[in-house]
């Protein structure tokens, strides 16, 4: 069966009228009717095989050349992606195969066995061509997407992957049913009876699919985040969300890789709202050993005033001023005057609740930028220095105490 009826005019005009003209020649050169038909036959084939290849290598001269020079000078930037993708290029390997199509039947309609076997060649040929075409315009639409800021909020690799599938399995029964020569749906009938067991090999694909659209319509997950699952050891930043794996870059630059469905079924933690709160929370504290703190007096306050660390306008809060209220309003001071402490969000000094381990004083606040590795350096240098401040308040930070500070004493005889 030809694809292209409309053109069975062009053909009477071309192979079967070469073919016929040939014979004839043949004939009256005096060779026999039946050499005559064979030679005939096969410089008929030999001559569609030229014109199939002069075809394929005119348009890839048209796709290599010309189009290529319009794709550069266009401002747009999805020709781009269809030409890098091979979209045009795969297309162009379908017109050798219609050109065959569509000359080959006239050319030897006498050998109806051959042409079976080859149109079945040449139906498989073009069934798995548009099958590279639909891949490739599938990876052209991914990388045009990508450059929309959307992109990492709602990622649609997922989405393309399931495309993918699908376009295999269409193109799978399609070529199946050319083989057996069978009507597809047919073969879908017999498929039908076969669902629980495609269930079971797609089973990652479907449950991946639909935690995608669960991930992605409720805000779950997007590109960049800094997620924590200690159930797969992950802690780190993702890079690639896909139908069945969501990547993510551990901060040891390991990679752990996690089933798509598993984040909708497990718990895990996204540290992305930090960064929406205005900063990377800090929220550390420092144990004050209890029977430092004392009411802070004349001498106390004087000295700080004298060495800078407070003003003359600094006074704790309460009744009567303790030098661990004068250590909080000096620390509550000291954090205002950080230019990367987001000073529109929370912000605060406080103590909590005490134990046998002395009293916590917790410092709350949120850092900018958010990078970890800044982060913790201005952690670790702010309180260095609050520890270094803490004896000029007459304050000591608890801890216990270590075999070199217990003194042993000696047993009365």
């Amino acid at each position: 069966m030809l694809l292209f009826p409309n053109m069975l005019f062009m053909e009477d005009i071309t192979a079967k009228n070469i073919n016929t003209g040939l014979r004839a020649t043949l004939t009256d050169w005096g060779f026999n009717e039946k050499f005559a038909t064979y030679v005939a036959d096969f410089s008929s084939l030999i001559i569609i095989l030229i014109a199939t290849i002069a075809v394929y290598y005119i348009a890839k001269f048209i796709i290599n050349r010309i189009l290529k020079r319009i794709v550069e000078r266009s401002t747009g930037k999805w020709d781009d992606h269809l030409y890098n993708q091979k979209v045009f290029t795969r297309l162009a390997m379908l017109l050798p195969a219609i050109v065959l199509e569509v000359s080959l039947t006239p050319s030897i309609s006498q050998y109806p066995e051959a042409i079976r076997y080859i149109g079945m060649g040449l139906h498989l040929y073009m069934i798995f061509i548009v099958i590279l075409v639909i891949n490739s315009f599938l990876n052209a639409v991914y990388h045009i997407y990508g450059e929309f800021e959307i992109a990492d909020s709602k990622p649609i690799k997922g989405y393309v992957q399931v495309g993918k599938i699908i376009t295999y399995v269409i193109g799978g029964i399609a070529m199946m049913s050319t083989l057996l020569g069978q009507s597809p749906l047919t073969l879908l009938a017999g498929l039908g009876a076969m669902s629980a067991v495609m269930m079971l090999i797609f089973k990652d694909s479907i449950l991946g699919f639909v935690a995608g659209i669960q991930l992605s319509g409720n805000k779950m997950l997007q590109i960049g985040d800094w997620i924590t699952m200690p159930k797969f050891n992950t802690d780190g930043t993702v890079f690639d969300i896909s139908l069945v794996t969501v990547k993510v870059r551990n901060f040891d630059n390991s990679v752990s890789c996690i089933p798509t469905y598993a984040l909708v079924s497990d718990s895990f933690q996204n540290w992305r709202s930090m960064g929406d709160a205005g900063g990377r929370r800090l929220k550390r504290s420092m144990i004050i050993d209890a029977t430092t703190i004392r009411i802070a007096d004349d001498v106390l306050t004087g000295r700080l005033i004298d060495k800078g660390i407070l003003n003359d306008r600094v006074s704790a809060p309460g009744n009567q001023a303790t030098n661990l209220g004068l250590f909080r309003v000096y620390v509550a001071e000291y954090l205002k005057k950080i230019q990367n402490i987001n000073q529109n969000a929370s912000l605060m000094v406080r103590m909590l609740q005490p134990s046998e381990n002395g009293l916590p004083l917790e410092i709350y606040g949120f850092y900018l930028p958010p990078d970890w590795s800044d982060f913790e350096n201005f952690q670790a240098g702010l309180f260095e220095h609050l520890y270094a401040l803490l004896p000029e308040f007459g304050l000591k930070a608890f801890q216990r105490p270590s075999g070199n500070e217990i003194t042993i004493l000696p047993t009365r005889s």
